[in-house]
């Protein structure tokens, strides 16, 4: 955190730390206080006035920080989705080579993440249905990881799942599948342990992969068929047309 020797144009120091350094200190108290309210109470019972009560923080400071509720909460989710991002990616640049590998890797670091119960449910439901702004940050923050679960394969088995518009919609279905699994997890109170969770989403991740890679074997192989099975007919006249010259002239 930068020390200030001067007053700056946006504020006067306060204990020698800047204006900024401080407007950024209570926002982001504000958005660990509205993970706890949102995550509790739910967005839509939320006030400006709880969440503040929560922070420890005048309302005014609120207003300085954020123009609405909804405001805060595209933060609060923006906040979180960028660290299980974060956790994923982490989990999946350890030097692993096996698919199976990486993937439990990546779903461990997700569902070790949804332990965070205030977290989880404003990933996985205060966000949902607010508003078209809110809708278009969770679509912007839902592609980032259809990216990264498209990651998990390497690249031959990416290139198996198609052009860049297929493997956005699989990436996309795969994200839902496992956040509607997530979201089961968490609404039951963590019923199966994590290591159930990830056995069975995996299999989920592995059935596509390997689906997708199937399937180009199987083209590559009837290509293969269609132009062994067009060069034999070839070598059929060519032997008939033999024998009709050796009849026609006979030795």
């Amino acid at each position: 955190m930068k020390k200030a020797t001067a007053p700056s144009a946006n504020g006067r120091p306060y204990g020698g730390i800047a204006h900024e350094d401080r407007a950024a200190e209570r926002r982001q108290t504000l958005i660990q206080a509205a993970t706890q309210v949102f995550g509790t109470v739910g967005f839509r019972k939320a006030t400006v006035r709880s969440i503040c009560q929560q922070a420890k923080l005048n309302d005014r400071y609120f207003y300085a920080a954020f123009d609405s509720t909804d405001h805060l909460l595209r933060a609060t989710y923006e906040h979180h989705a960028r660290r299980l991002y974060a956790a994923v990616q982490q989990a999946l640049e350890k030097p692993d080579d096996r698919l199976d590998d990486r993937i439990d890797a990546g779903l461990r670091a997700f569902f070790a993440f949804l332990r965070d119960t205030c977290a989880a449910r404003v990933l996985m439901l205060e966000v949902l249905g607010i508003n078209a702004e809110t809708d278009a940050t969770y679509q912007r923050n839902l592609s980032e990881f259809a990216k990264q679960i498209i990651a998990f394969a390497d690249q031959a088995t990416q290139n198996a799942l198609g052009d860049l518009a297929d493997q956005r919609i699989v990436g996309i279905a795969l994200v839902g599948a496992m956040t509607s699994a997530g979201t089961a997890w968490l609404l039951s109170g963590y019923r199966d342990c994590e290591e159930t969770m990830v056995r069975n989403c995996r299999q989920v991740l592995l059935g596509t992969y390997a689906y997708a890679t199937q399937q180009v074997r199987a083209a590559a192989q009837s290509a293969r068929s269609t132009r062994t099975a067009v060069k034999k007919p070839d070598r059929a006249r060519g032997a008939s047309g033999n024998e009709s010259q050796r009849q026609t002239h006979p030795a």
